[in-house]
């Protein structure tokens, strides 16, 4: 029996100046997609946000990126969440 392979997963929050974009990944496929659309991201908005990637551990191909602004002013969070979202072809994004 085979494993079916789990969508990316988004979440996101933001409060006064602050947001952050949690992105789980599964696979090594999926979060080579992810570094591809942040990098693009990036490259295009000319934005410097803070990135982390976790694993769940050493060995594993599951984790998340965690993409956050801190004192973002400007709101440029809010187009660079979209872009990533839109190119990795999430529907659905948790809000808290």
């Amino acid at each position: 029996m085979s494993k079916k392979k789990a969508c990316i997963e988004a979440y996101h929050e933001m409060e006064e100046r602050y947001a952050m974009l949690e992105i789980k990944f599964f696979n090594k496929d999926q979060s080579s997609k992810i570094n591809n659309a942040v990098i693009n991201a990036i490259k295009e908005l000319e934005v410097s946000p803070d990135i982390m990637i976790e694993h769940n551990n050493e060995n594993s191909d599951e984790g998340m990126y965690v993409i956050e602004f801190h004192d973002d002013y400007d709101k440029e969070s809010g187009e660079f969440f979209e872009k990533i979202i839109k190119d990795l072809d999430i529907n659905q994004c948790s809000m808290d």
